[in-house]
């Protein structure tokens, strides 16, 4: 009897020692195989998502960016949809010198010069615009001549043209024909022919390279 009390004890132990041996296998094989699938994943470019180190950054732009450059739209859109913004936004306008030159002729020929100027082109460089127009002279002599300037800001952001000269050799241009070209221009930079209309303080007035830059701000 007292043999069978202690074999008894000695055979419990036996049962658990096997039992917890059989758990801790499974659990010994359960770590393996996710160490496994963790030294797959990391090996394999399996990571879920990306790491912050590796995402490239979106380019910035400036607010209310009017890059008409890439989109292909027009200045006369550009200029109402940014006289439409509410007072004190921030606009840029990147423009090419071939839409600075539809914009300039066509405001031209709306405002009433539809007769005598017929056509023209724009170029852009140096910091100066300079204008090439097709013109009916007053006694009705085709021909073309030049209009220069090289616009500038002052401190308020109020932008002086500066003409530098308008040459149509013998042609006989109408009156008022060389401050309309000026008026124009100023329109193209500035979205009003004078300050009196603008609704803009302008901050940047770039011309180079065959492209016209302004940005500033909605009064």
């Amino acid at each position: 009897m007292a043999q069978r009390r202690y074999l008894i004890p000695i055979l419990v132990l036996i049962l658990t020692l096997i039992l917890v041996s059989g758990c801790n296998s499974r659990i010994d094989s359960s770590v393996a195989t996710l160490n496994a699938r963790a030294t797959e994943i990391a090996g394999g470019g399996g990571i879920v998502g990306t790491p912050l180190a590796m995402l490239t950054p979106e380019p910035t732009h400036p607010p209310n960016l009017y890059d008409l450059v890439t989109a292909g739209d027009t200045l006369v859109h550009a200029w109402g949809q940014i006289y439409g913004l509410p007072s004190g936004s921030e606009f840029t306008i990147w423009a090419t010198q071939q839409q600075v030159s539809d914009f300039i002729i066509q405001t031209l020929q709306v405002g009433g010069w539809e007769d005598t100027v017929k056509g023209g082109s724009v170029s852009i460089g140096a910091g100066q615009l300079r204008l090439d127009v097709a013109i009916i002279d007053a006694a009705s002599n085709s021909g073309s001549g030049t209009f220069t300037c090289q616009p500038t800001l002052d401190g308020m952001g109020r932008l002086k043209l500066n003409p530098m000269g308008a040459q149509f050799g013998s042609l006989q241009i109408p009156n008022g024909l060389t401050g309309a070209l000026g008026d124009a221009a100023q329109t193209a930079l500035a979205g009003a022919k004078n300050e009196t209309l603008s609704k803009v303080s302008l901050k940047v007035i770039s011309l180079e390279n065959e492209t016209m830059e302004v940005s500033g701000t909605v009064k």
